[in-house]
């Protein structure tokens, strides 16, 4: 029987994943593509095992179910209504503590956060596929990209700003909680105060650092009031198969990352804001995430302008005030 704790605090999360036309239709297609009759298939963090279950029906002869989670419980009951059970192997441990009698043809996971790296996929990833996956084994997903824009977004930050203003009581320590933490939230492009950056490629078919860093230097091409970094992924399944949560995108359950700001920053064209990002786990083996990230940006309106209107030069004073040549500071 499914423990009555799963069913009350799982069911919105599972709710939304599986009610997520655009993610289980892709997974579905990607796994009908990859796995071949006979193949040996591991479901990294499995959840309800519905993603293992596809697997077989596409005709492989045994998956691996790892879910640190009691929600094995429930893909255990899924899978007998469906009558796989004999097929399944249900393993209820953190996959880095878990060792498997043979090596895999497919590596099936889905532990993408709304910016696809907090949830320690790469971490998760790296170690199974280097432990369970043969050498010429197939991995679902392959590859993911990550992109970010600064974002005017009133209405999203109103959300982080209510802590601020609570009538007689001072809760700024929610605040400032809240302020280094990742939101999940439906964000608009019209709201884009850059052009979005693409941060990165990750082949997840290649070693990879667990741990994601990156800084980027994000030149304003429109003047507005930044809330804070809306960021969202493009991640490939397998060839031609691909999930992309851009805010122009159709809408998935994992709507964008919203990276709050401390304060709001009103910014002009050519401003430049400097972010940086990383993201990995709080210690080794955990399943949490230490997610941290810094910014700063230039206040050119605050500037006293040259005298002949010209604007910064490349050998001139970095408007950001590091003291550095604009061209090795903030120059975008």
């Amino acid at each position: 029987m499914v423990n009555s704790n799963l069913a009350q605090t799982g069911y919105e999360n599972y709710y939304q994943m599986l009610s997520d036309n655009v993610r289980m239709e892709a997974y579905r297609r990607a796994i009908f593509k990859t796995v071949n009759h006979g193949d040996v298939v591991v479901d990294l963090g499995a959840g309800t095992g519905l993603l293992g279950i596809w697997a077989l029906q596409a005709g492989a002869a045994k998956v691996y179910v790892i879910e640190k989670t009691a929600a094995i419980e429930l893909a255990k009951e899924v899978a007998r209504a469906n009558n796989f059970s004999d097929k399944m192997v249900f393993i209820q441990e953190n996959s880095m503590d878990v060792e498997l009698p043979e090596k895999a043809n497919v590596l099936l996971s889905e532990t993408l956060g709304s910016f696809a790296v907090d949830e320690n996929t790469l971490q998760f990833t790296q170690d199974a596929k280097a432990r369970f996956l043969l050498e010429q084994g197939s991995l679902i997903p392959r590859s993911i990209d990550l992109f970010v824009a600064p974002i005017e977004d009133a209405k999203t930050y109103q959300k982080i700003d209510f802590w601020r203003h609570i009538p007689d009581i001072d809760f700024t320590p929610a605040f400032n909680l809240f302020t280094k933490k990742i939101m999940v939230e439906l964000v608009n492009a019209n709201g884009f105060l850059a052009k979005p950056v693409k941060l990165c490629h990750i082949d997840l078919t290649q070693p990879v650092s667990t741990i994601f860093q990156t800084r980027q230097y994000i030149k304003i091409d429109r003047p507005g009031t930044i809330h804070g970094v809306a960021g969202w992924f493009h991640v490939e399944l397998c060839d031609g198969i691909a999930i992309n949560t851009a805010p122009d995108s159709p809408q998935t359950h994992w709507k964008q990352a919203f990276f709050p700001f401390e304060n709001a920053i009103e910014v002009i064209v050519d401003d430049v804001l400097d972010w940086s990002v990383q993201v990995g786990a709080k210690q080794e083996n955990s399943d949490d995430t230490q997610i941290t990230y810094n910014y700063r940006c230039t206040q050119l309106k605050n500037e006293p302008q040259p005298l002949d209107g010209r604007p910064v030069g490349r050998n001139d004073k970095c408007p950001c005030g590091s003291g550095k040549k604009y061209k090795k500071c903030c120059m975008g």
